[in-house]
């Protein structure tokens, strides 16, 4: 090919691509300044359209927190019996604290959703609307600090109190879209949008207490705690409370999760009353099976061996009178054996009673993963359980039983 020809044929590319780009290109004046031959709004794709109406709609009941903590003094916390160096390990101050998070109104009385963990031990709260310059003072009014859910209370103008609806976590399906609303890194009102990646038994990423959490990739960060995860409806359905990143940097990696909205509306009318619930109050509250288990790891490998115990599981050592777990007949403990710890003292271990191996098809290791099970079940529904009895596996079908 010689140059004049690859010369002509850049050039007819050239002006191909050129035509195309004026028949594409927006009107363009005499003096040069383009303008757009087509109106904005109705050009946003339908889905952009929905996220605008949300934003326009409840983006202002979405509030900015504040917190400050004064300096302590802290006295050290020293284990039995090293009461005697407690002159080597004086009263320290621990440092002002300053931190930001986020939050919504859920009513016009001024009560606002948070997570415990961004208002926890704070000497000052204050609270910022997104279209108001002025910040108020907010108390806790209620918590339930083992599900990391804490209810603020602010004195603002109604006008500024914009409740945002609360959803129903229960119908929520994988792949369905999600809205964070927050105000990471302290950048007030940041809205980013992704899907419902999973609905997830809680990976570790809160306490154990939290039975399962909605995974999403929209993107949240230190400073979304306490913010709302809506649907499409503009419905809250998740507090977003936590971030898994494998480097460990406090920054996201599109793995988010949020605490169902329908666990904070059963402890609502609780933390309005002003109740802080304790994580022994959380346990009684749900569905239990009413045993009392020990880890199989506790018992060792000899004790395991002789009383055909698996290596994975939780050993029933008693079961509770009347309990559902009676009713479906597992069993306790009759035997026992006796083991001496390091420091003198005599535990009690029954070796014969029924080995939870497995609920619902999960391989069961503790009491957490149990719990995650049952915690995770509705009113009346039954959990399958499957035990090992006398060296042989069976199953159990029980209805877990609120036991007071």
């Amino acid at each position: 090919m010689s140059m004049r020809k690859s010369l002509l044929g850049l050039l007819s590319v050239a002006a191909l691509a050129a035509a195309v780009f004026v028949f594409y290109s927006p009107a363009v004046r005499a003096t040069g300044e383009r303008k757009l031959s087509f109106n904005p709004p109705a050009a946003y794709l339908e889905n952009e359209r929905n996220t605008i109406a949300i934003v326009d709609a409840y983006g202002n009941g979405v509030v900015y927190v504040a917190v400050a903590s004064e300096p302590k003094v802290v006295k050290p916390d020293l284990p039995p019996g090293f009461e005697q160096f407690a002159p080597f390990f004086g009263p320290f101050v621990e440092p002002p604290r300053r931190g930001t998070g986020s939050g919504f109104v859920i009513d016009k009385d001024g009560y606002i959703l948070t997570n415990y963990h961004v208002v926890k031990d704070a000497d000052k709260i204050t609270i910022k609307f997104h279209d108001s310059p002025k910040t108020f003072k907010a108390k806790v009014v209620g918590s339930v600090p083992p599900l990391d859910l804490a209810l603020l209370k602010v004195d603002a103008p109604k006008k500024l109190l914009r409740p945002i609806p609360l959803g129903d976590s229960d119908t929520i399906r994988v792949g369905q879209k999600a809205i964070a609303i927050g105000n990471p890194f302290g950048l007030e009102f940041t809205v980013t949008e992704g899907i419902v990646s999973a609905l997830r038994t809680n990976p570790g990423a809160e306490n154990s207490l939290i039975p399962r959490l909605i995974q999403t990739d929209a993107a949240i960060n230190p400073g979304n705690s306490g913010g709302p995860l809506l649907d499409s409806r503009g419905e809250v359905i998740g507090i977003n409370a936590a971030i898994i990143n494998p480097n460990g940097v406090p920054q996201f990696a599109g793995i988010g999760f949020a605490i169902p909205i329908n666990l904070a509306k059963k402890y609502l009318p609780q933390m309005k009353a002003g109740k802080q619930i304790t994580e022994e109050d959380v346990i009684k509250n749900n569905p239990r099976l009413g045993v009392s288990v020990l880890p199989a790891q506790y018992f060792p490998d000899k004790v395991r061996e002789r009383f055909n115990i698996p290596d994975h599981g939780l050993v029933i050592q008693e079961v509770e009178k009347g309990s559902p777990a009676e009713k479906a007949g597992l069993r306790g403990a009759q035997k026992y054996v006796y083991l001496e710890l390091p420091n003198g003292k005599e535990i009690q271990l029954g070796v014969d009673g029924d080995v939870i191996v497995a609920a619902n098809g999960t391989p069961i290791y503790s009491i957490d993963d149990l719990r995650a099970i049952l915690f995770g079940l509705k009113k009346g529904q039954a959990v399958e359980l499957k035990i090992v009895r006398n060296g042989k596996e069976m199953t159990v079908r029980v209805v877990p039983e609120v036991i007071k």
